[in-house]
């Protein structure tokens, strides 16, 4: 059973399942930013079994798809309107298989191998980043290869600032409880032989705030917990505040990408 936060985290990415490819431009670019690092280095050609820590709608699972159409690929999300629209899209591949699973639960009672380990815009959500890791470690086989790319806690960082002035008090959203670059630096070090973790820091603009608000909730990474109602009078001073502020409506994404090998 998982513990009320997760339960809903699950409800809001099962609920955006259908809205979510077409808002989420940015988690696509980090899959994308993923792919290009199997090409670096010493990478786990000629690999047999591969997990991929949530899914979502697949997007990053179709590209492993193509490029190891001989290995064995294990892909897993905890919501279900996820796992549906993924299924639908890997609707053919006998090499995929797709669970509605919890990825923290798991990494800790699987007893296999992987060559290779993946996990786009998902670990930032794990209630215990750090056990999670060290299960990655723990179900990589020899020379194998951990790929994880994650949000930061800078991200959406003017939203949060609008919101904690017009309401004259700090408002705190999902990413303030990301970890950052020092706390990632600290765990990964006593798990792979060897690993690099670069940051990204980047922004969008969006045309309007409603085009900003509804990015968010369209993609499942909304949540967070307001001190009032984001009535119609509060979301004009929230306007009012991104013109002044801005001159527009940006939003801020850090991101982190992870290679590590055993």
């Amino acid at each position: 059973m998982l513990d009320s936060r997760k339960q809903t985290i699950q409800h809001r990415f099962s609920r955006a399942a259908e809205t979510y490819d077409a808002n989420a431009e940015v988690q696509k670019e980090l899959g994308l930013r993923l792919f290009q690092e199997l090409a670096k280095g010493s990478g786990p050609e000629g690999i047999g079994q591969i997990l991929e820590l949530g899914c979502g709608t697949g997007h990053f699972t179709s590209l492993l798809a193509e490029r190891y159409p001989e290995a064995s690929i294990t892909s897993l999300d905890f919501a279900e309107g996820m796992v549906r629209q993924a299924r639908k899209r890997l609707e053919g591949k006998g090499n995929v298989s797709i669970l509605c699973e919890d990825g923290e639960r798991f990494l800790a009672s699987c007893p296999d191998a992987f060559t290779l380990i993946c996990a786009n815009s998902t670990l930032q959500w794990f209630g215990d980043l750090e056990g999670a890791m060290r299960q990655i470690g723990r179900l990589l086989s020899e020379q194998g290869l951990f790929l994880g790319a994650l949000f930061g806690p800078r991200t959406f960082t003017e939203l949060a600032q609008g919101l904690s002035q017009i309401f004259g008090q700090e408002v705190y959203l999902p990413p303030d409880g990301f970890p950052a670059g020092e706390q990632l630096e600290d765990m990964l070090g006593g798990i792979f032989s060897r690993y690099s973790l670069q940051e990204e820091l980047g922004a969008k603009s969006y045309p309007t705030l409603l085009d900003l608000l509804n990015h968010i909730r369209k993609t499942g990474t909304g949540g967070g917990q307001l001190p009032g109602a984001l009535t119609r009078g509060r979301l004009q001073q929230l306007e009012a505040w991104f013109q002044a502020t801005h001159g527009g409506y940006p939003a801020t994404y850090q991101t982190f990408v992870i290679r590590g090998e055993k």
